[in-house]
């Protein structure tokens, strides 16, 4: 129940979704025309979830303004919220949202086994209690969905954006998952809009780490995640070979240009029962100077191309010991470079225009005049405080600003309201 008297909340947001059809849109009303993904109702506070990207600014403006005014003329609701179904920006890079840290695996030399450690990496971490994600960046070749029996189709949000599928906790996304016709020839241009489409767009579920497994060599499809994407960190896959090692020291200095961060070298398949009759010594140097960590080497483990198949906590072979040891690794990096978490109780206007999100951070204040207002933006975080702050110097007030980087996450602006200059000298 609510403070409405006999009105349950189930029934108060009913009501709100039938003044929402009552809004009048070009084609019909937000409703209809799946413009509102979400209407949500607690404590007498009504969300509007928004699928922004399909409005221009001003109507994006004039739509919010008409929810606000659906929602505060239905009985039980106190408060309305507006925020953007897609939180990220088109800022010109890809802003991988739902996503904590981002580390990419990659080699230049094709067949030093990338994919097999990038799938029973995602596994081992699986277990170890991480929430984890794999993007197929091999537009020419995706195998990931087959070794972790990924199965589409791939669903989308109402504003069109791709859903990954679940593969037994793992959520996975690939082109072989999407494009089901058999091969298709991809140019340069189409590579680089097809891997910002897919992973820019992505709708990835609370991940602590995605996994992104690049295709070999350093083209199109390497560019555009290392140039555009924010990653964290890299993991370099090779082979104890000349000729993988010269590659893959390419890749080591692609990532270093582009001042992300190397976790380590993976030696993969090396020792006496491999296909290369070698150790792994010296190879890390001859690579890279910049690692995080020695990572071990894996030993050549067939049973690690069916991860879902094993365990990497009954370490019963060298290889599932040598993928548990560089899940540790990683989930060690992970811990220490993820990012803040914003406050559960913060207001998100992450991906409004900025005219709407500080119009939202002002009515905050609607429901404690003296209160504090956290909310989270990606857009100036100087020029929202500043909007804010000038709506209360209207009324003879201030206002104390703090202002916190969350790194992929955003800014955390924390508002609180000061007491009214009157109020204050006459207290003094």
């Amino acid at each position: 129940m609510t403070a409405n008297g006999s009105r349950t909340d189930d029934e108060i947001q009913r009501a709100v979704v039938d003044r929402v059809r009552e809004v009048q849109v070009a084609g019909g009303d937000p409703i209809s025309e799946e413009l509102v993904e979400d209407v949500d109702l607690e404590d007498g506070v009504v969300t509007f979830t928004v699928v922004v990207d399909r409005l221009d600014r001003l109507m994006v403006e004039r739509v919010t303004d008409q929810l606000r005014g659906a929602g505060l003329a239905t009985a039980g609701v106190d408060h309305v919220r507006v925020e953007a179904a897609d939180p990220g920006v088109g800022d010109g890079g890809l802003t991988i949202t739902g996503v904590d840290t981002l580390i990419a695996v990659a080699s230049a030399k094709g067949g030093v086994g990338k994919t097999t450690i990038t799938v029973a990496l995602a596994k081992a971490l699986t277990e170890a209690g991480l929430n984890v994600g794999v993007f197929d960046a091999n537009v020419y070749a995706p195998d990931v969905p087959d070794r972790l029996d990924a199965e589409g189709p791939v669903h989308q949000t109402p504003s069109g954006r791709p859903k990954p599928v679940d593969a037994d906790g793992i959520e996975v996304l690939s082109l072989e998952l999407i494009a089901d016709d058999g091969p298709v020839a991809w140019r340069g241009a189409m590579v680089h809009e097809v891997v910002s489409d897919l992973l820019g767009d992505a709708v990835w579920d609370d991940r602590d780490v995605l996994l992104v497994d690049l295709p070999p060599g350093i083209g199109d499809a390497v560019y555009t995640i290392v140039q555009q994407a924010r990653i964290d960190g890299a993991l370099l896959v090779t082979t104890p070979t000349d000729a993988s090692v010269r590659a893959t020291e390419r890749t080591g200095a692609l990532f270093t240009a582009n001042d992300v961060e190397t976790i380590g070298v993976v030696p993969n398949m090396v020792g006496e029962d491999g296909p290369y009759d070698a150790t792994a010594t010296g190879l890390q140097d001859a690579i890279t100077e910049d690692a995080v960590a020695e990572v071990e080497s894996v030993p050549f483990d067939p049973a690690l191309r069916e991860p879902l198949e094993r365990s990497f906590t009954d370490l019963d072979t060298d290889g599932a010991a040598a993928i548990a040891a560089l899940g540790e690794t990683v989930k060690q990096f992970w811990e220490a470079n993820s990012d803040p978490e914003p406050p559960a109780d913060a207001v998100d206007v992450r991906g409004l225009p900025p005219s709407a999100g500080h119009q939202q951070a002002i009515t905050e204040f609607d429901r404690d005049p003296d209160g504090t207002v956290s909310v989270l933006t990606r857009g100036e975080p100087r020029e929202l405080a500043a909007i804010v702050r000038e709506n209360f110097e209207r009324d003879g007030r201030d206002l104390s600003v703090s202002m916190t980087d969350l790194g992929r996450n955003g800014w955390l602006v924390e508002l609180e309201a000061d007491e009214p200059e009157a109020m204050s000298e006459s207290a003094a």
